[in-house]
């Protein structure tokens, strides 16, 4: 399959025995940038994109590959799911309940964090009972699972396409992994830290890198770090 911005990718990861503590053998697949669209009738009327824009059928090509994806995923089996942004193609409400009824009809536990075609706010009012770190703010999350933590990184900068990790979410992460340095940890946010060799896309990936680099080189038991955006 042939990947370019905008597209979807599924990796399904088998984890066997993993180190450092974990107690159980497990897969999970991750899955990143499914675009759901809403009714695509109300998009130029509410501003959020273009009639050419609908009329050039992107949204129905993506349709058919998260079809496809969700199969595959659903066929694997997973103990989870990971989603590592751009859930929605516009960040508005007439998307999320697409959002969530996608989610459901995942047959694992779902996690996801936005990017930055997402809302914050809209996430967080579509999924009110998911583990945030914060009241307010960055959508963080941590996720136990057999003796592992998943560590849910929100690098979204509202109205931007490029990332950032803000300070109250650096400091979360050296706390975190400071807290338990005997478990394996994954790291999951949707930009990347690191350039892809793809020009415009490296324009706005993750802009500090530079410190969130400090801050795994002193937590040995980061063993992934996973990303979306590309």
């Amino acid at each position: 399959m042939t990947m370019r911005r905008y597209c979807m990718l599924a990796a399904l990861l088998a984890l066997l025995a993993p180190a450092g503590g974990a107690s159980a053998d497990f897969t999970f697949a991750h899955v990143t940038d499914i675009h759901i669209t809403g009714d695509l009738s109300r998009y130029a009327e509410l501003g959020l994109r273009t009639a050419d824009w609908v009329k050039a059928g992107a949204a129905k090509t993506w349709d058919v590959n998260r079809k496809a994806i969700t199969d595959a995923v659903n066929r694997a089996n997973p103990d989870f799911v990971i989603v590592t942004g751009d859930l929605s193609e516009a960040g508005a409400n007439i998307e999320f309940d697409k959002v969530i009824a996608w989610a459901r009809s995942i047959e694992a536990p779902v996690y996801m964090i936005p990017g930055n075609h997402d809302s914050r706010e809209l996430m967080r009012a579509a999924l009110p009972s998911a583990s945030y770190a914060f009241a307010a703010g960055a959508l963080n999350q941590k996720i136990e699972v057999g003796g592992l933590e998943l560590l849910l990184l929100d690098s979204s900068v509202h109205g931007k396409p490029h990332g950032e990790l803000d300070g109250t979410t650096l400091q979360w992460l050296d706390a975190t992994l400071a807290a338990h340095p005997e478990r394996p940890a994954l790291l999951f946010l949707h930009h990347p830290p690191f350039k892809a060799g793809i020009w415009h896309m490296d324009r706005q990936n993750l802009l500090n890198a530079d410190e969130l680099a400090p801050v795994v080189r002193r937590h040995p038991r980061v063993q992934l770090i996973a990303t979306g955006h590309i």
